[in-house]
Order: C-alpha cells, then sequence, then structure tokens
C-alpha cells in the first residue's frame, strides 16, 4: 500500500499489517474475533488498570445470561453510570479488548463504568443485545444504588457495533420503559443499513474496516434482513428524536462509517438536541482503541472524559472547548 501523507503515521503503518487483510474474504468468524483480539492487545494498555472492577453475571427472562463488569473510582457518593459496548462488528470483541478503555473513563471522568459482554452474532442476532442492554439499565435501576450509582444519570455508549446498540438502546427505553437515559457517547458508530454515502465509497477498501466486512457483518448481526430498517438497528432512521439525550459523537476521518455518523449529529442538532461533535482528520475506523500506540486516541479519550464531566456538573460543554 502507498504512503498516505493525509494518515498519521502510525495509522499507516497499521495499513501495512495483518490487520488491513480483513477484506480478504470469505469472512471467517473465528479468524475475524482473534484478529480482533490480537489487535486489541497490540494497540490497547494491558489489563490492570487504576480502578477495582466487580464482575456480575444476569440471568434475564428471554434472552441469553451474560456478564458484565463495573468499573468504580475511589471517591465516594452516587456517581454517574456509563454503560459500554465495545465494538468488534457485532461478531467479535469482549470485555477485555475495551478494558484498557473504560478503566481510563472510569478513573478520568469519576463515572461508575459498566462494560456489557453481549452476545455475539452469529450465534445470537438483533435484537438480543439490546435487551442485554436494557436488562443492564434494569439492574441499575434497582441495585445501582448499593454499588454507588446514580440511577438518574444513566449514559449509554459504545465504538463501531457498540455505538449502534447503544444508539438503539436509547430508541428501545423510550419504547418500553418510563424513564430517560442521561446522555450517550457513539464513537464511530454503524448508524443505518445502507452503504451509499460517499465515505462509504471513498474509504471502500484497504483502511482497516471495508465496506464488504460491514455488508457481512450487518447480514451476520441481522440473521436475515428483515429488521434491517427497523429503527432499533438503524437508529439514524428513527422517527423521531426528543427522547435522545445529550450526545457526544465522535467519527474518523477515513472510515466508511464516517457520513452516517455525521449526518446524524447534523440531524439531532437541528432538532434541538444538544451535541458535542468532532471528526478526527488523519485516523481511520478502530482508531478509539488505540491508546497504546496512537495519540489521538489518548486526546478523544481525555475529550471524552471532559464532556462526562461536564454534563455532571451541568455545565455547557461548548465553554469548556469541546
Amino acid at each position: 500500500m502507498s504512503h498516505n501523507v493525509q494518515l498519521h503515521p502510525v495509522i499507516n503503518e497499521l495499513l501495512n499489517t495483518k490487520f488491513n487483510e480483513v477484506h480478504k474474504l470469505p469472512l471467517n468468524v473465528n479468524t475475524f474475533r482473534s484478529l480482533i483480539n490480537d489487535f486489541a492487545r497490540i494497540a490497547t494498555y494491558s489489563a490492570g488498570g487504576c480502578v477495582p472492577v466487580m464482575e456480575f453475571k444476569l440471568t434475564p427472562d428471554k434472552v441469553p445470561a451474560f456478564n458484565f463488569r463495573v468499573y468504580r473510582g475511589a471517591s465516594s457518593g452516587l456517581k454517574p453510570v456509563l454503560v459500554y459496548f465495545h465494538g468488534g462488528n457485532w461478531i467479535g470483541g469482549n470485555m477485555e479488548t475495551c478494558d484498557s478503555i473504560c478503566d481510563t473513563l472510569a478513573e478520568g471522568s469519576d463515572c461508575v463504568v459498566i462494560s456489557v459482554d453481549y452476545a455475539l452474532a452469529p450465534e445470537y442476532h438483533f435484537p438480543v443485545p439490546l435487551y442485554q442492554g436494557l436488562a443492564v439499565l434494569d439492574w441499575i435501576k434497582e441495585k445501582g444504588f448499593n454499588f454507588g450509582m446514580d440511577s438518574e444519570k444513566i449514559i449509554v455508549g459504545g465504538e463501531n457495533a457498540g455505538g449502534n446498540i447503544a444508539a438503539g438502546l436509547v430508541h428501545l427505553v423510550d419504547k418500553v420503559r418510563e424513564f430517560q437515559l442521561f446522555g450517550q457517547i457513539l464513537v464511530c458508530p454503524a448508524l443505518h443499513y445502507g452503504f451509499d454515502t460517499p465515505s462509504y465509497h471513498t474509504y471502500e477498501k484497504g483502511y482497516l474496516l471495508s465496506g464488504e466486512i460491514m455488508r457481512l457483518t450487518w447480514k451476520t448481526y441481522l440473521g436475515n434482513l428483515d429488521e434491517a430498517f427497523n429503527e432499533l438497528a438503524s437508529p439514524f432512521l428513527t422517527g423521531h428524536v426528543k427522547h435522545i439525550p445529550q450526545t457526544l459523537i465522535y467519527t474518523a476521518e477515513h472510515d466508511p462509517l464516517r457520513d452516517e455518523a455525521e449526518h446524524y449529529a447534523a440531524r439531532l442538532q437541528r432538532q434541538g438536541i444538544e451535541v458535542s461533535f468532532r471528526r478526527f482528520t488523519g485516523v481511520t475506523h478502530y482508531f478509539w482503541q488505540m491508546d497504546a500506540i496512537l495519540d489521538t486516541a489518548r486526546e478523544a479519550h481525555q475529550e471524552a472524559i471532559t464532556w462526562l464531566k461536564a454534563i455532571n456538573k451541568f455545565v455547557d460543554a461548548d465553554k469548556i472547548g469541546i
């Protein structure tokens, strides 16, 4: 691959590694999972973090049992809660691959962070992860107080597929629960089963995440395409936005998913939702995970921490330079 001066030097190096070969299809789920795990070991800081971690198992009635981790800093008092969904195209990733991110956010923001080990495709399909997320929210409402969680300040977030699940969960809560969420963080999220934006054409191939991989993993997650345009699967397509809380959206310049997330940010802003948005230049999809090797990732994490602190204090994020 030719050297691209628009890309961060670290990204340019990555494009010459096995991590940029996932467009060599057909897609093998186990190979893809191994690749994501290898990438996390190389690109993210190792486990053994700064805040205490507890692990719990939930066994909801209608969805598979699953685990989640609770990261809680040392200070006392009730804290806001960030319920975090890892990336991995719905078919890979786990609580280990986002451990460093959750630890960093918990330590820096003084929020409790919950990492959800949601069920992966193809073993399970949409909407299972959303209902597992809903079970976590119900657990927070019922038991969070015992663990220092402020159940009135629940934020959902995630990257890639995790951003898709978080954004869909906001819509699901509006449909089936009486409470509203406090915020959402969407990092390079997949928001629409549609592959026709300019960024999909420009970054179709060769930038760590390919358009073809997205098509395949979307199909794997959905199981069948009947639900592709359900707003819980394609959150971009929601008919109304009044229930959507204050939102932080990050995109990467060289990412097929860039435009759908930016269009969503613009739509929310137009309709009066508080949105903090930034496009990170010179980077690709997965940049958020690269805190061990990429200064841009660490910068993005610190900005997210600043945003979390600001919304907790009811400070207008615009006034603090985001």
